[in-house]
């Protein structure tokens, strides 16, 4: 009796309960925020090992081309100087060309009486694929000299600046490619700020007239003015279009004078280009070379003067690169644009219009 009153006791007995946890919403949050962490920490250190070992390593051929790359951009400029001293940064530096006198241009090589009239649009400008060494890009090759001027955004450091499309748009414009520098500080400018002079229909619109510039313009023939002046010589010598640009380090945009490259430093960078250059016969050569892709990486500034040689330029200026180096054809952008938030706005650009301009206004 009592071993069976035992055995109904002992089947009563049940085992506790265990609550497996389950995974709530915020855990599986967590993980993935921990992977994504770890996977950025580790995207940082890769990078940060690229950069020591493209500043630190054995090729000081490597190294100039390194810090000139990113001492060009607006936004990169803080990398240069991550693993160099100043010391040592110094000795990559460009020389600062902007205050050197250049050769004037000789406007009697461009043989302006043999320009020919130029029926349609579609005839005037020819569109050309560009490879040279590394360097990948289009040219537009514009046969009439007088169906390009300077467009501008608007009230300069007022209004932003303009995308290209909508510049060649307001001037009812075929095509272009930027022009100017423009103020940019951190990659973060709106555009709206030229940098240096701004000369449009022969007027000095921005800039100081005694102040020194490196100039890039077309006088009222459609002659291309290269060289270091101030504002009030461009005026002088007749630009009636016009911008400035120098590198960040304040290197000149002057690439080639009277059939001559220059022989200031032209820096060993390799980013997206941006020039205009200029035969004989008075065509004039729009160039536009991309960069930062699986494609290119960019050009050099000896490539582009290269470049202009190949195609017969006698006189040919340096333009703002980077991620501003746009060209539009046709209403759309036809090269590879650099920046990763898409075209940026400008405040000048080299327009192609659909018909020569007269002594008035365009």
């Amino acid at each position: 009796m009592q071993n069976g009153r035992q055995g109904r006791h002992e089947s009563q007995i049940t085992e506790p309960t265990v609550e497996v946890p389950r995974k709530t919403g915020g855990h599986v949050v967590g993980h993935i925020l921990s992977f994504i962490g770890v996977t950025l920490l580790c995207v940082v250190l890769i990078l940060f090992g690229v950069i020591f070992v493209m500043e630190r390593g054995n090729s000081p051929t490597l190294t100039r081309m390194f810090v000139s790359s990113m001492r060009e951009t607006s936004a990169l400029r803080w990398i240069a100087p991550l693993f160099l001293t100043e010391d040592e940064l110094a000795g990559y530096l460009l020389t600062n060309t902007g205050d050197v006198e250049t050769e004037e241009v000789n406007t009697s090589l461009i043989r302006v009486a043999d320009a020919r009239a130029i029926s349609n649009a579609e005839e005037n400008v020819e569109v050309v694929d560009i490879a040279f060494g590394n360097a990948r890009g289009k040219m537009l090759i514009v046969k009439d000299r007088k169906s390009v001027i300077l467009g501008t955004s608007g009230a300069f450091g007022r209004d932003p600046g303009l995308l290209l499309t909508d510049m060649v748009a307001k001037y009812d414009g075929v095509g272009g490619i930027n022009a100017g520098g423009f103020v940019d500080n951190n990659g973060l400018g709106n555009g709206g700020t030229p940098q240096g002079l701004v000369i449009e229909d022969g007027q000095l619109i921005y800039g100081n007239p005694d102040a020194r510039y490196a100039v890039v313009g077309l006088d009222n023939d459609g002659i291309l003015i290269v060289g270091n002046m101030r504002g009030k010589e461009a005026l002088a010598k007749g630009v009636r279009w016009g911008v400035s640009f120098t590198t960040h380090d304040g290197v000149a945009s002057s690439l080639i004078i009277n059939g001559q490259v220059q022989t200031q430093d032209l820096g060993a960078g390799i980013n997206p280009r941006t020039a205009i250059g200029q035969r004989e016969d008075g065509t004039l050569l729009l160039l536009c070379l991309d960069g930062r892709s699986f494609d290119t990486f960019g050009a050099t500034v000896e490539d582009v003067c290269n470049i202009m040689l190949q195609y017969g330029a006698i006189n040919a200026g340096n333009l703002d690169g980077g991620s501003s180096s746009t060209m539009v054809y046709g209403g759309e952008i036809i090269n590879n644009c650099a920046s990763v938030t898409g075209p940026r706005r400008i405040p000048t650009g080299f327009i192609v219009l659909k018909e020569a301009y007269g002594d008035g206004q365009a």
